[in-house]
């Protein structure tokens, strides 16, 4: 209702634009007032022909009156000269008028030191370093597990479950065979003793159980397995009796001292960003927290629906504040860059396909001038093309002025062609 409400203002102000022109030329009286609120085309020839076009789309075009067979308005007469130059708009009593009657300010293009910066988001991940996957380095039966839901905090060196594995008795009986015969047979079974304490290691056992063995001389039925690193139990697929094989990944522990913050950097400033650039975070769930990184890594692939670039921010998190999926607010800074033309993002009207601003001229004059943008922040955006230092642009009440140009451009296009209109475009 909002959006209808909306296009019904502007085609009412089209609608008095226009008849406002119309009236002009059947011989009408205006008094200056009314004049000075006309947006009218600049004539250079004294014929001029007339058009009936709809306010809201600009591509329907008719030789007679009608209704626009998109919205169903009126069609608005318009008068066009046979011409294929830009189209100027000017005020028919001055300047002052129209910018009065349009609530039209303008700024004056310039030059700066343009400072880039990305306000993006990002999310909380694994630092994958420190990430460790628990596997069985025997088939056996599980006993003792001493952790039991996801969550668990675990220090290293802690005991994480026992293992009974007939693989395992059996390599710990030929160790101790082999440190019997190094006895009897001296150096010469050093060898035989090393292959045998290098078979439990690859079986998972620690060098402190397999220094036990040796110092007892006897065999552990069931082999403790200790945690590798501190850290926190973010899978668990076992519990206490379970028969487990190599291929069964018991649980995973993840050390949270440090996690990564993935955030994403839309097309437009992929250009200039690269590993080392600081940035700030900050988390809704803590406002008065403040953290700051650089970016490590670029991710070779973008998205494929948003076309975003990942980059990877290293976290320091001592006190396990940031969580796992988590998202945050990541602010990204690039440095300066010098001598660059600038004009307010207010004043650019992007249509998705062309980038232009409504630049005023002399005599209170405005015509529409395609340009080409660079960076944005913070407002200002930057122009490569289009434009110079020094010239004023319209920041507000520049779309009606846009569509008014829209629909004379399209006008002169016809007459300088004289072929029947294009069909209508139903793009709303």
């Amino acid at each position: 209702m909002k959006h209808l409400f909306l296009n019904l203002l502007l085609s009412t102000l089209l609608v008095s634009f226009s008849a406002f022109v119309v009236a002009e030329e059947e011989g009408g009286v205006h008094s200056e007032k009314d004049h000075s609120s006309e947006i009218l085309l600049l004539e250079s020839e004294s014929t001029a022909v007339y058009k009936y076009v709809c306010p809201m789309h600009p591509q329907i075009i008719r030789d007679h009156g009608g209704t626009c067979p998109i919205c169903g308005m009126d069609l608005v007469k318009q008068k066009i000269q046979a011409s294929v130059g830009a189209p100027k708009i000017s005020a028919g009593g001055g300047g002052d008028g129209l910018k009065q009657g349009l609530a039209i300010r303008t700024a004056e293009v310039q030059k700066t030191t343009l400072w880039r910066y990305i306000p993006t988001f990002g999310k909380v991940v694994l630092d994958n370093s420190k990430v460790v996957h628990i596997h069985p380095r025997a088939s056996g039966w599980i006993s003792d597990l001493s952790v039991h839901s996801l969550g668990d905090s675990v220090k290293k060196g802690q005991l994480l479950y026992r293992l009974y594995s007939p693989e395992i008795v059996s390599a710990q009986q030929d160790f101790l065979l082999a440190l019997h015969n190094r006895k009897r047979l001296g150096k010469s079974a050093n060898s035989l003793v090393a292959s045998a304490k290098t078979r439990l290691e690859l079986l998972g056992v620690s060098r402190g159980v397999i220094k036990q063995i040796q110092r007892k001389n006897k065999t552990f039925n069931k082999v403790p397995i200790y945690a590798s690193q501190d850290g926190v139990i973010t899978a668990l697929a076992v519990q206490e009796g379970m028969y487990i094989q190599p291929q069964t990944e018991l649980m995973t522990i993840a050390d949270l001292s440090t996690v990564w913050v993935e955030a994403e950097i839309l097309p437009l400033q992929q250009n200039w960003v690269k590993t080392g650039l600081t940035a700030n975070l900050t988390s809704q769930a803590f406002p008065a927290q403040r953290w700051e990184s650089q970016i490590e890594y670029l991710y070779p692939l973008t998205d494929a629906r948003t076309q975003a670039l990942k980059v990877r921010l290293p976290v320091p998190n001592e006190q396990h504040l940031l969580k796992p999926n988590m998202f945050m607010d990541v602010e990204i800074y690039g440095g300066g860059k010098s001598n660059v033309l600038v004009v307010p993002l207010e004043a650019v009207i992007d249509d998705g396909k062309t980038q232009r601003v409504v630049r005023q001229l002399d005599g209170g004059e405005f015509d529409v001038v395609d340009i080409t943008t660079g960076i944005q922040t913070k407002g200002i955006v930057e122009v490569l093309s289009g434009l110079e230092a020094g010239q004023k642009i319209v920041i507000s009440g520049q779309f009606l002025i846009d569509s008014e140009s829209q629909i004379q451009s399209n006008l002169r296009r016809l007459m300088s062609a004289g072929e029947t209109p294009p069909p209508a475009e139903h793009n709303h």
